[in-house]
């Protein structure tokens, strides 16, 4: 799928079902032209993961995005898939609710969202990971208030993400909606 203005192509490596919706709200909120593909292994500018399951060549997306420098953002199950395939643990079930997050200092995703420290939210969780369960590739950037890893992130220049809620979500906090922005500004960099 692609929107074309001019001859810019952003294009953006999707791991998992893309759902039409998804990726017309992604192209929503950005000016430039945007490709989806998984297709090719060669020329992308960024990589957006939707599944915890993984395939080989699909393994081999995260590996080039390595290589290449490529900002990833893992969303919802991708959050999982991100996790896993750095060495980290499953999550596990759960139906909770999270009415208060931390956004750790000096954090990536706090600078996105524009603040840091506690903030009020309606988020609601089916799956759940702790710090015993992140890989050491990571740290924990958004916790709940009970200890739940929503937002995870690579220190240092690299731009990868993992993020336990639904970023087009109306219940997220202001500022939570800058992500997919500053990603895909990211990406075109």
């Amino acid at each position: 799928m692609a929107r074309c203005v001019g001859d810019a192509f952003l294009k953006i490596g999707i791991i998992g079902d893309i759902e039409k919706k998804f990726s017309q709200k992604i192209i929503n909120i950005y000016d430039e032209s945007l490709e989806f593909t998984c297709e090719s292994k060669h020329d992308f500018s960024g990589l957006i993961i939707l599944s915890k399951e993984l395939n080989f060549e699909e393994k081999e997306l995260i590996y080039k995005s390595e290589e290449l420098s490529a900002p990833i953002i893992g969303i919802q199950d991708g959050f999982d898939g991100l996790n896993l395939f750095f060495g980290g643990n499953d999550s596990t079930l759960t139906s909770d609710s999270v009415n208060q997050l931390f956004l750790s200092p000096g954090a990536k995703l706090s600078h996105i969202v524009g603040g840091s420290g506690w903030v009020k939210g309606d988020i609601k969780l089916d799956k759940t990971i702790f710090s015993k369960d992140l890989s050491d590739a990571f740290f924990s950037s958004m916790i709940s208030d009970k200890g739940e890893i929503l937002g995870f992130e690579k220190p240092g220049v690299d731009w990868q993400f993992g993020l336990r809620f639904d970023v087009f979500s109306p219940d997220i906090p202001r500022g939570f909606e800058n992500i997919i922005k500053v990603f895909l500004d990211k990406c075109n960099e």
